[in-house]
C-alpha cells in the first residue's frame, strides 16, 4: 500500500529541514508554495526506480515493424477469458 503524501509549506521545510528529509524517507514529502505543491521528496532509490520505469514505459507508435508483428502474434494464456469477461462485467472494456 502506498503511504500518503505529507504536504509541507517551503519555509516550513526550510526551518526544519533535518525533521522533512528524515520523513521523505518514509513517505513522499509535497513541498509547497502559495498553497501549491511545486516538488515531491523522495529517498534517491524510489527516485531511480521511477527514472527506470520511465524508460520502460513507451508509445506503440514509436515501435518498429517486427516489434509490433510480435505483439500482434501473442496468443491469449490461460485464464485469460475468466480475467476479460470481469474486465467486460466491470464495464472496463
Amino acid at each position: 500500500m502506498a503511504k500518503s503524501m505529507e504536504i509541507v509549506p517551503s519555509g516550513t521545510l526550510q526551518k526544519q529541514f533535518g525533521h522533512y528529509s528524515d520523513e521523505a524517507m518514509i513517505r513522499p514529502v509535497g513541498v509547497s508554495r502559495n498553497g501549491r505543491v511545486r516538488f515531491v521528496m523522495v529517498p534517491v532509490d524510489e527516485y531511480e526506480r521511477l527514472r527506470r520505469r520511465e524508460r520502460v514505459a513507451g508509445r506503440t507508435e514509436d515501435l518498429d515493424e517486427e516489434t509490433l508483428d510480435a505483439l500482434r502474434a501473442v496468443k491469449p494464456g490461460p485464464g485469460s477469458e475468466e480475467a476479460e469477461r470481469q474486465f467486460q462485467a466491470a464495464g472496463a472494456g
